[in-house]
């Protein structure tokens, strides 16, 4: 019985070994037929994967064929796969859609603060966008054009200074080969 198990867990452990190589050296549709389609445990580690290489497109296409509530109401042992969805939606703007799976993922895992980090950065991303909104929208008076001004500026340097936490994935000139062409501004 413990053979069995024992077994099990390496043909297991041999199948992430595989899938991790096969995007590694390019192979995505060989990953891809590794990984199947009904076992969350091996498609969470071809998304990682996917995304830690740079495949940004595909891992985001293969999270939109799983169950949204799984994604946006993070549960362990998914926690990696949330965040690789709230980084996504935060690298396409959506930044009201990603905090709140940030902020879930912090209070189940408190040790993934970049999680927090995250989550803070949309709320400055947002509060940024409000108020060049308000800019557009309202026409003030060039003094409160100035006000609003100089907090955007405030906000953009508390978030600068967030993202130099390094809380958001960076990929090296290799894995950023493999990204959609605006996402090759985050290499460093």
């Amino acid at each position: 019985m413990m053979r069995g198990v024992v077994e099990q867990t390496q043909g297991i452990n041999q199948k992430i070994e595989l899938i991790q190589n096969a995007v590694l050296a390019g192979q995505i549709d060989q990953a891809e037929l590794l990984a199947g389609e009904n076992d969350m445990y091996l498609l969470s580690v071809l998304v990682q994967a996917l995304y830690k290489e740079g495949y940004v497109t595909v891992a985001k296409e293969r999270l939109s064929r799983m169950d949204s509530g799984l994604l946006k109401k993070p549960v362990r042992p998914f926690l990696e796969l949330s965040y690789i969805w709230a980084e996504i939606c935060y690298d396409e703007g959506r930044f009201a859609e990603a905090a709140p799976i940030f902020e879930e993922i912090a209070s189940q895992s408190p040790v993934m603060a970049s999680a927090r980090y995250g989550a803070a950065s949309c709320y400055l991303q947002e509060a940024m966008y409000n108020l060049q909104r308000r800019i557009e929208l309202y026409h003030p008076p060039q003094a409160e054009q100035e006000k609003i001004y100089k907090y955007i500026r405030d906000y953009n340097q508390a978030l600068h200074i967030i993202q130099a936490s390094g809380w958001h994935t960076e990929w090296s000139s290799t894995q950023a080969q493999n990204l959609p062409l605006h996402k090759s501004i985050l290499v460093h």
